[in-house]
């Protein structure tokens, strides 16, 4: 999935020469793309909220009998079309791509300046790199922009590119890898609490993520936990 969103990001970067600012852009597209999706789940958490008092009924009657409630359960869910599960695909969905924007960044010699696998591979190279590291062609990007001259043999065109790129945003090289003394930590830290915080708000307004539905209690918590990390 990182190939057409490399592209995406090409064609943003031919526009904005700024990685941060793309990013940024590129977020917002996406969600914009998401949209509808996301009146639709609002649509079914309000249709949830009718027949709420229904469910909290029958998880009091049939308490001592997980079976029975979860069957019932099952059959308003059936006769009023809902699917409790269908609050969690947007969050499914953006962590599906989460994997193609990664790769997008872990590879902007691939996917922002087109170079071709050999060129890429003699700069892993030169560079000193291991080609099967994730982060060696940001290590490549790192290294040339403090010593081109140590890259000569890619030729002018390309040490060129490849010096000009801006990975620069808001004081922070975003081709950095981020360790605890440097600023760039607040990144991951920042995403992973944004994470908690969208999957906290999304079980505290759609009912069905916390109404006892059949496996919803285990799943919601499982993913307020893990989320959060996979995103830190």
């Amino acid at each position: 999935i990182g190939t057409p969103l490399g592209w995406i990001f090409w064609a943003m970067y031919q526009v904005i020469a700024n990685y941060g600012i793309d990013i940024i852009i590129f977020t917002v597209l996406l969600k914009l793309v998401q949209f509808p999706l996301a009146v639709k789940q609002q649509k079914a958490s309000a249709k949830m909220g009718a027949f709420q008092p229904l469910i909290q009924e029958i998880n009091k009657k049939y308490a001592n009998n997980p079976k029975k409630k979860n069957e019932e359960l099952q059959k308003i869910y059936t006769e009023e079309g809902y699917n409790p599960m269908g609050g969690c695909l947007p969050t499914i969905l953006q962590f599906v791509f989460l994997f193609g924007i990664l790769d997008v960044v872990y590879r902007p010699l691939t996917h922002i300046l087109h170079l071709g696998s050999d060129v890429i591979n003699q700069a892993i190279e030169i560079a000193g790199l291991n080609q099967a590291n994730l982060t060696s062609q940001l290590g490549v990007v790192q290294q040339l922009q403090q010593d081109p001259c140590k890259f000569s043999a890619l030729g002018d065109s390309v040490v060129s590119s490849i010096q000009n790129m801006n990975m620069s945003f808001l004081g922070m090289n975003l081709g950095d890898k981020p360790v605890l003394a440097s600023i760039t930590v607040l990144i991951p830290i920042l995403a992973g609490v944004f994470s908690f915080l969208s999957i906290f708000l999304s079980m505290k307004t759609n009912p069905a993520m916390t109404s006892g539905a059949p496996g919803m209690g285990t799943s919601s918590v499982v993913m307020m936990i893990v989320m959060p990390i996979f995103s830190l």
